[in-house]
């Protein structure tokens, strides 16, 4: 209750000013520059979404026998999971119960792919462990809220712990022998696949803060690092309110980590375009595009 009441807080302060007005105007004095710069990475974002599935897909095919999926359906999988989850909330339910139904679909068995939703599940929060790590341990200024009053050997040695995460997964990844959790027989992934988990989710969230980072304004002070630690921060806080797309929370904490920096029109007009860009482009693409297989699939299944 103390952290809603300090967030709601924070905004009656940095609401205090804005007008829808002032908003829309900022989104319309956006430079094409920086909007041709966030189509860019959108556009990578969306490759990085088409490959999300590939570790647990690669996981699943070592342990069990199933007919090989092509690229197409293993990017339409992946994609769909991955951005339609993203604004129904809920992801790890949301996204399993796409892939549930793409898989399915396509002749995997059932624990083929709970391992896809096992390792897909797992990405966001290993590649969120790495990369805070990396801002506590090399820019520690830069994060919010407690960047500029506990200390710097505090926040390193909290970097240390947050990279022993993803290290310690690693480490466990490797190895023949099966983990035995409550009487079951879990297999392992092997440390090169648990690596390219980590890189991969990596360069989602990355590159997903890359577009809010170039929507915004170039200030002083304003580093890409600095952001990232908001976003992560911002994105926790979506997660752990299980609302569509995190919305009010997610948006409310970016607002509250940007307003040292710049009015909140300002923060609020690159906050929507992420929105627009980011959220709402790739779920219309995925939704029409499930659609489109749902429809196809029931002419094709009465013909």
């Amino acid at each position: 209750m103390l952290v809603l009441a300090a967030i709601f807080w924070g905004l009656h302060r940095a609401l205090r000013h804005v007008s829808v007005a002032g908003v829309l105007a900022v989104v319309e004095a956006t430079p094409r520059r920086q909007l041709g710069h966030a189509v860019e990475l959108i556009t990578l974002s969306l490759c990085i979404m088409a490959v999300y599935d590939v570790p647990g897909i690669l996981f699943a095919r070592k342990l069990i026998d199933f007919e090989r999926l092509g690229p197409a359906r293993v990017a339409f999988a992946s994609s769909c999971a991955y951005a339609l989850s993203h604004v129904l909330g809920a992801p790890a339910i949301s996204a399993a119960a796409v892939r549930v139904r793409f898989y399915a679909q396509w002749g995997v068995p059932a624990s083929g792919i709970a391992r896809i939703v096992a390792l897909s599940g797992v990405m966001f929060t290993l590649g969120a462990a790495t990369l805070l790590g990396g801002i506590l341990v090399l820019h520690p200024a830069d994060l919010p809220l407690f960047g500029q009053s506990a200390p710097v050997p505090a926040l390193r040695l909290a970097g240390l712990a947050c990279w022993a995460v993803p290290a310690a997964y690693v480490a466990l990844a490797g190895g023949t022998k099966p983990f035995l959790v409550f009487g079951k027989s879990l297999p392992r992934p092997g440390p090169a696949l648990a690596a390219g988990q980590i890189l991969l989710a990596c360069a989602d969230t990355g590159c997903a803060c890359a577009i809010l980072y170039t929507l915004l304004p170039t200030l002083p002070g304003l580093t890409y690092a600095h952001v990232l630690g908001i976003y992560l921060a911002a994105f926790a806080g979506g997660l752990v309110s299980a609302l569509p797309g995190g919305v009010g929370v997610f948006d409310s904490l970016l607002l509250l980590g940007l307003a040292g920096f710049m009015d909140a029109s300002q923060a609020l007009g690159a906050i929507l375009l992420f929105r627009l860009i980011y959220y709402v482009f790739p779920a219309v693409l995925a939704a029409l595009s499930f659609a489109a297989h749902e429809l196809w699939l029931s002419v094709f299944r009465r013909g």
